[in-house]
């Protein structure tokens, strides 16, 4: 079993190792990069035939389930719950970790400034980079599943959370591709940033916990 400050080593080096491929990846959108161009069309290609007017309709209503203020809205559930049943300090750490990541996704957001694709299928406006929606899709699923990863009894439980967490970040992440509101890199990018800002909030987590 990892001792605490190994594990802490350990979560540190991966958010270095994602942090590292996120600014990898904003620095090659940032100087439009013509390998990311080249990923973006050969992901996009792969959606264009299934794309018409049925589809786009579903899509759109699927991706509001993963949008920004519905996962805002899941968290604050989950920290409500967590307060319910007095775990308090959980309940602290969900909030202020959904808050403040939240609002560097936004400032990164401005800062590489990426226009939006120019044939979308709905209307909406906003820098692309990265994706909001998988960005809050994706840290509400690793909230929920590090908060319930103790109380799975077995393996088969566990590793079947993981893979439904992960088509469900992968669902959301496709259907702003289909609809031609983000690039695959942005939908990328977000995930990668997660990783990074959640990998940071559990050795901050673990700081505090530690000193009460």
């Amino acid at each position: 079993m990892m001792t605490q400050s190994n594990k802490t080593r350990s979560r540190a080096t991966w958010a270095g190792i994602f942090g590292g491929a996120f600014l990898i990846l904003a620095f090659l959108v940032k100087a439009n990069a013509p390998v990311i161009s080249a990923f973006d069309k050969s992901i996009q290609a792969l959606l264009y035939p299934i794309t018409n007017p049925q589809m786009t309709s579903f899509v759109d209503k699927l991706t509001f389930l993963g949008g920004p203020e519905m996962s805002f809205i899941y968290c604050l559930i989950l920290v409500v719950i967590l307060a319910l049943k007095h775990s308090y300090f959980n309940a602290w750490w969900t909030l202020a970790t959904v808050v403040i990541c939240n609002l560097l996704n936004w400032i990164i957001k401005y800062i590489v400034a990426r226009p939006r694709p120019a044939d979308r299928l709905v209307h909406i406006t906003g820098y692309s980079f990265p994706s909001g929606h998988t960005f809050g899709t994706a840290l509400f699923v690793f909230l929920v599943l590090y908060l319930l990863w103790p109380h799975f009894k077995t393996n088969i439980t566990k590793y079947l959370m993981l893979f439904i967490g992960g088509i469900w970040i992968v669902t959301i992440a496709l259907t702003r591709i289909y609809l031609h509101v983000h690039y695959p890199s942005d939908t990328l990018a977000s995930v990668l940033l997660v990783a990074t800002l959640f990998n940071c909030s559990l050795i901050i987590r673990t700081h505090f916990k530690n000193k009460n």
